[in-house]
């Protein structure tokens, strides 16, 4: 395939050179209209800049411009640079990405009012998900691949893995991803998230990531340990957070919102926590550590989206440190562990299960819909119980000492979510209420006495706080990506 080279001053070039459209007064209106209402429209030149094959120097986007992804643009031995206000359009008639290898950086670095757009490149009021592949980062930390672990993107092979734990990729904040998570083929589970951190180091956190209309999964985590906080994926039609192939970072401020979206696919966890999505089930054994989750689910907003019916499911040797989630809107249940190696890591040993200082509210019929496989854990050892015990006995903390769990909450009055708002149909002309009413939550008190210097302690439990500290503001999100218009 033929490769285009892109410098620095070449791009600056091209962007000065750019088309301009004047700018009429009533669009000016327009724009401050929307942006009184809460719906962010960046404000770049029509006119777009191409991007193809290999970016091998240094080069920078810059702010006001348009670029489009012709195929797979792979960043590899540069760091590419991406300045607020920068919108990148996934070409729709080709299998489009952007790919950091893990020889590349980048530093896309948006701003809490002039974030960064990935999108289809289609015309507003016809985008859908699946229109592009999404943003692929690639790193040097371990994985269960033997840190080196394989990707195909269109017909550009890539390898993610090494051993430096504590390297970077770059930075990445207050980004917005749309219509993404094609995948490359109908089985290659590894490509379909609309955002894949593959084996990125410990020294990089991304932050401030909304990620909407994905075809498969919002945000994927292969191997690694990234630091993840305040990631909100909307409408993805698969699962919001699969977490596999050895990931052990920490992750907090996690909001997955089904929102009436529908899918073919039944018994759709939000997040999905195993370890072996492809290859060998190998160490390192994915094991994140994970705080402040908000994961609102089919029946949420609509109790016929009952395919988005488990909140976490656990699987294939993968196990977590959970603390201080909400879970709500599932019909059938709110904690899955899915096989006997997973419920034997109840017990104490590496690795050990942790769910503690959760809610889970609205799920199945009552909190006995709990349940696991097998009914009783006595024959995988789990917590030593007797035939009697099961996973509700666990999950309440009347386990022995050992792997007793503590500040589960189940079966309250209300989150004090604003479910009304969040559930409206139009979000253009009225941005909802993401935070909680702190007068009438009955969410019980967050616990942060395990966990590490990471994590910040939010007020309530969940992603969503008060209005006053909320992270899911307006003025960097935006729940009109299918008709806005972002052109001058």
């Amino acid at each position: 395939m033929k490769r285009k080279y892109y410098t620095l001053a070449i791009t600056v070039l091209i962007a000065a050179t750019g088309c301009h459209k004047p700018l009429q007064d009533n669009q000016l209106a327009n724009g401050k209209i929307e942006n009184k209402l809460g719906v962010m429209n960046i404000s770049v030149d029509c006119t777009p800049i191409t991007l193809s094959g290999t970016i091998s120097s240094n080069t920078t986007l810059l702010t006001g411009k348009t670029y489009l992804l012709d195929g797979i643009v792979d960043v590899k031995g540069a760091t590419l640079t991406i300045q607020p206000g920068t919108l990148i359009l996934g070409k729709s008639s080709v299998a489009s990405a952007l790919v950091i290898d893990r020889t590349g950086q980048i530093n896309a670095l948006g701003t809490a009012t002039n974030p960064i757009v990935f999108t289809s490149d289609k015309t507003a009021g016809t985008r859908a998900s699946g229109d592009w592949l999404g943003v692929f980062i690639f790193g040097n930390a371990p994985n269960n691949q033997s840190n080196s672990m394989p990707f195909t993107l269109g017909s550009n092979s890539y390898t993610a893995g090494g051993t430096a734990s504590t390297s970077s990729a770059g930075n990445l904040q207050y980004v917005q991803i749309h219509f993404a998570g094609k995948g490359n083929s109908a089985g290659d589970r590894l490509t379909q998230s609309a955002l894949v951190m593959a084996s990125v180091g410990s020294g990089m956190t991304i932050r401030n990531i909304q990620i909407t209309n994905s075809k498969f999964d919002g945000l994927g985590l292969y191997g690694g340990l990234v630091g993840v906080k305040e990631i909100f994926t909307h409408k993805s039609e698969r699962i919001d957070f699969p977490i596999s192939q050895g990931y052990r970072g920490n992750m907090q401020s996690l909001f997955g919102f089904k929102d009436n979206v529908s899918t073919t696919t039944a018994n759709m966890p939000m997040m999905e926590i195993s370890n072996n999505l492809i290859g060998s089930n190998n160490a390192p054994f994915t094991y994140p550590t994970i705080s402040n989750a908000s994961l609102l689910g089919g029946t949420y907003c609509n109790n016929s989206d009952v395919d988005y019916n488990r909140g976490i499911m656990i699987r294939e040797n993968g196990n977590a440190r959970i603390y201080n989630t909400v879970i709500e809107g599932v019909s059938q249940y709110g904690l899955l562990l899915n096989d006997n190696v997973v419920v034997a890591k109840t017990s104490t040993g590496g690795d050990q299960l942790i769910f503690s200082h959760n809610s889970i509210d609205n799920v199945g019929t009552d909190y006995n819909a709990f349940i696991t496989f097998p009914s009783t854990w006595a024959s995988v050892g789990g917590c030593n119980f007797n035939p009697t015990n099961d996973m509700q006995d666990w999950i309440e903390g009347l386990t022995p000492a050992s792997c007793a769990q503590s500040g589960n909450q189940f079966g309250f009055g209300t989150t004090g979510y604003y479910q009304s708002s969040l559930c409206g149909t139009d979000k253009c002309s009225s941005f909802p209420n993401l935070y909680l009413n702190t007068g009438t939550t009955q969410l019980d008190d967050p616990d942060y006495s395990a966990l590490p210097a990471f994590f910040e302690q939010a007020q309530y439990r969940g992603a969503l706080q008060s209005s006053s500290d909320t992270w899911l503001k307006s003025t960097w999100l935006d729940f009109c990506p299918v008709t806005r218009n972002y052109c001058l």
